[in-house]
C-alpha cells in the first residue's frame, strides 16, 4: 500500500509503520546471514523517507515464529493507545505466512485496543476504522479502491530500496504494475491500491434514515 501511504504523508497526516520482524529470514547466500537485518533496516528506513512515513518500529520477532500471543497482542495495544491513530492497516488475513499472523494480532489488538484491557498501557483508544490490504494473494471483492495513479512512482521508488529482496522475490515489479493496474481499471484510473473494510467489529446504525443516507 506504498502508494496510498504516500498520498497520506501528501495530505499532511503523520504515519507510524509497525513491523514485527527483523526479516532475518530474507537472504539470499549464506554469507548475507550476519549482514542481513541490518541491512533490512537501513533499507526500510530509505521507504520510510520516500513514502513520507515519520515513524517506524520494529517489535523484532522472529520469521516463522509469529504467532497471536500476550507480548504482540500488547504491543499492537501500546501502538495505538499511544499513537491515537485516525485509521489502522494491515494484512489481509488471507495473505501467506506470517502475515496471517500479523493480521490476526493486530485485528485482536486493534478491537481491544477501544476496550479496557491490558490497562497498563495507556489509556483506550475510540475504535477507529481498520482495513485490510493485499500482498501476494490477491483480494476477491474489494471494498475501497485508492487511485495512485499521482504516486505510483513513488510506491516503486520504495521496492527498488529493498536491494537485499531483489533475487528472491522474484517478478515482483510484473506483480506490483500487473495488480496496480488492475485495480485502477475497477475505478476508472491508471492505477489503483484495493483494500477491505474490516467488519470484525460491525458499525452500529442507530436509525433507518442513516442507513439509507449510507446506501
Amino acid at each position: 500500500m506504498g502508494g496510498t501511504l504516500r498520498k497520506f504523508f501528501e495530505a499532511g497526516a503523520r504515519i507510524r509503520l509497525v513491523m514485527f520482524s527483523d526479516g532475518a529470514e530474507g537472504y539470499g547466500t549464506p554469507g548475507d546471514k550476519g549482514l542481513i537485518i541490518q541491512r533490512r533496516q537501513l533499507e526500510t528506513e530509505t521507504v520510510c523517507r520516500i513514502l513520507g512515513i515519520e515513524q517506524y518500529y520494529n517489535l523484532h520477532g522472529l520469521d516463522w515464529s509469529l504467532s497471536v500471543n500476550n507480548a504482540t497482542y500488547r504491543q499492537v495495544i501500546h501502538h495505538i493507545r499511544s499513537f491515537k491513530p485516525d485509521v489502522v492497516f494491515t494484512h489481509a488475513p488471507t495473505d501467506y505466512n506470517d502475515h496471517q499472523s500479523v493480521s490476526k494480532v493486530t485485528t485482536e489488538g486493534w478491537f481491544h485496543a477501544a476496550l479496557p484491557c491490558a490497562m497498563e498501557t495507556e489509556k483506550v483508544w475510540h475504535l477507529v476504522p481498520l482495513y485490510e490490504f493485499e500482498v501476494i494473494k490477491s483480494m476477491l471483492q474489494p471494498t475501497h479502491v485508492v487511485d495512485i495513479t499521482d504516486t505510483f512512482d513513488a510506491k516503486m521508488k520504495a521496492m527498488e530500496s529493498y536491494n537485499s529482496q531483489k533475487g528472491i522475490v522474484g517478478s515482483i515489479f510484473q506483480l506490483m504494475k500487473g495488480r496496480a493496474m488492475e485495480r485502477g481499471y475497477l475505478i476508472g484510473v491508471k492505477y489503483g491500491e484495493a483494500f477491505i473494510r474490516s467488519n470484525y467489529q460491525p458499525r452500529g446504525i442507530k436509525c433507518v434514515e442513516t442507513l439509507l443516507e449510507k446506501s
